[in-house]
């Protein structure tokens, strides 16, 4: 009976010592890949603004086919970065983001001044739903 209990005390300590060891890593590992998934959110929304700032200079410069193609990529990665979106919040910000696809993407194959107004509306929304809110 003795035996028993050494050996079931022995058990206990190694389960101890292991959880000791684990409970930590176990924290910051999850601590790191939020960081990341934060990090990488951002870079999105980086890239989302970037490509509707650029569809808006490229439309200013009346190069509208460049901004059609531009605008695509954007609305592209917006579908990309709403499919992956895990809070409902955002994930309806960016909805809102596809909402005027059809109508900038007809302006700027009519090659439509009237794009410039719909691009510069979709740029401030951009910065609003992905976290950066100044204005132009």
């Amino acid at each position: 009976m003795q035996m028993k209990n050494k050996i079931v005390a022995a058990a206990v300590v190694v389960v101890a010592v292991f959880l000791i060891g684990f409970v930590p890593q176990f924290l910051k590992v999850n601590r790191l890949e939020d960081e990341l998934r934060q990090s990488l959110q951002e870079k999105s929304g980086s890239q989302l603004r970037e490509l509707i700032s650029m569809a808006y200079f490229q439309a200013i410069q009346k190069n509208f086919g460049l901004a059609a193609e531009t605008s695509s990529q954007f609305f592209g990665r917006a579908r990309e970065m709403t499919n992956q979106a895990q809070d409902a919040t955002n994930r309806k910000a960016l909805e809102g983001l596809l909402a005027s696809r059809d109508k900038v993407t007809a302006a700027l194959a009519k090659g439509d001044a009237a794009a410039l107004d719909d691009l510069q509306d979709l740029f401030v929304k951009t910065r609003q739903a992905t976290g950066n809110p100044s204005h132009p």
